[in-house]
């Protein structure tokens, strides 16, 4: 099934025809245009034998950065403090989604939320249902931009993606733990073009001896432009001219680089409404109201019935509960016991430096790695086991990290990577750390 696929940026609805990208420009105050929510769920329940798939970044979206345990989307709504400060995750009209759990410093993770904070994609869903197409995702424009800068392989350093169309702009930032994303709605005045540029570091600078420092330290970018950005972008030059552009995109690639996300993704804004709703809620509230009162005599029956059952279950619930903590704390028990047993009887036997071992190789591990297990004997022998969970792990930059903090492999049979598993087994024996 092919996709069928619109933009809604700000107050602009992008659709594409015959391979030609069109726009329609809606008027309104700040904050959601229902005119441009009409016209994109119009567009997109056109064509009900096609996936319909949206980039949805109305005016008056929230993108939030929030510090959470590292946990999937249905873990992350279900948290007090979660529940408590964004009331979002239990709504049933507006469409929300997370990021990925990113790590930061001192061991904690956290996310980019974003949310509507007035009801705009949910018109989006039911029209879709009631053509008898499907909403199979719905993005931020965070999200869209991050899966197109991921797709341009020529921009791995990149940590700014900038939107640039007539009537929107827009800044997302990533990387180095930091996530943000930022958005103008209309055309911009020249404050708020100073804005922009603030946000993204002083662009104004001209080349000198140290641009390629001036540059990493700053950030490059990937740009994701309408046609010719200098024709409503007065700042463009000075993008130009700083060197910290590392490729200009269309919107094609932008809205392809969408329809590419896995709907699985926990940012997919459409998995706020897991259940297809009927439009008609005048029909819908008739129907209940004729069953409700053909079933009125059994519900009476039923109700003792099902409170019984529901208090057998919470029963059986609270002993498997039981019995796995149970389980675990005679596990804990024996294991204990077998560490004891196990132990040395003396000072001295252990390896020396292994608390400076594991800080260097805490250190040298990249983010793309996560370590599984180590074991480092009497003899400094070592065996280190790490599974690959990013996609920019470089082999060759890790041994070397691994060296100089003092875990050099052997020289045969010391380092061995499977791709097909994306595991890492390292063999060798531990050393002083070299600078």
């Amino acid at each position: 099934m092919t996709a069928r696929i619109a933009l809604l940026l700000g107050r602009t609805v992008w659709t594409r025809d015959a391979g030609v990208w069109r726009s329609e420009t809606f008027s309104g105050e700040a904050g959601l245009s229902r005119d441009s929510v009409a016209r994109i769920a119009e567009f997109l329940s056109a064509a009900p034998t096609e996936r319909a798939i949206a980039v949805f970044e109305p005016d008056g979206m929230a993108h939030q950065a929030v510090e959470i345990p590292k946990v999937n989307r249905t873990a992350f709504a279900s948290l007090a403090r979660v529940r408590s400060e964004y009331p979002v995750v239990t709504s049933e009209d507006l469409g929300w989604g997370i990021e990925y759990p990113e790590s930061g410093p001192g061991g904690t993770f956290s996310t980019l939320i974003h949310s509507e904070l007035t009801p705009g994609l949910i018109h989006v869903r039911d029209t879709c249902v009631r053509g008898g197409s499907q909403l199979c995702a719905a993005w931020s424009a965070y999200s869209a931009a991050i899966a197109c800068v991921e797709s341009v392989h020529s921009a791995p350093k990149a940590r700014f993606a900038l939107i640039l169309t007539n009537e929107f702009a827009a800044i997302a930032s990533f990387g180095g733990g930091r996530r943000s994303f930022r958005a103008w709605t209309g055309i911009m005045s020249e404050r708020d073009w100073k804005a922009f540029s603030i946000h993204i570091g002083d662009v104004e600078a001209g080349p000198s001896p140290t641009m390629g420092e001036a540059v990493l330290k700053r950030g490059s970018m990937v740009v994701i432009a309408e046609s010719e950005p200098e024709r409503f972008c007065p700042i463009w030059k000075d993008l130009r001219t700083s060197g910290r552009v590392e490729v200009v995109v269309n919107l094609e690639a932008f809205a392809l680089s969408a329809a590419r996300i896995p709907t699985t993704h926990p940012a997919n804004l459409a998995d706020a409404f897991p259940r297809p709703r009927d439009l008609d809620r005048f029909l819908v509230a008739a129907a209940i109201t004729g069953a409700s009162v053909a079933m009125a005599f059994g519900a009476a029956v039923l109700e003792d019935r099902k409170k019984i059952s529901s208090e057998d279950a919470a029963d059986r619930a609270r002993v498997t509960s039981l019995e796995v903590r149970a389980n675990a704390l005679g596990n804990n028990q024996r294991e204990m016991a077998r560490l004891r047993r196990e132990a040395p009887d003396g000072p001295g036997s252990f390896p020396m430096g292994c608390y400076d071992a594991l800080a260097g190789l805490a250190a040298a591990l990249p983010d793309a790695l996560t370590l599984t297990s180590l074991t480092i004997e009497n003899d400094r022998h070592f065996e280190l086991v790490a599974l690959v969970i990013g996609t920019d792990f470089e082999p060759e930059n890790t041994r070397i990290s691994l060296e100089r903090c003092g875990f050099a492999p052997m020289a045969e049979g010391g380092w061995t990577y499977d791709a097909g598993s994306a595991r890492l087994v390292v063999r060798g024996r531990y050393g002083d750390p070299r600078q």
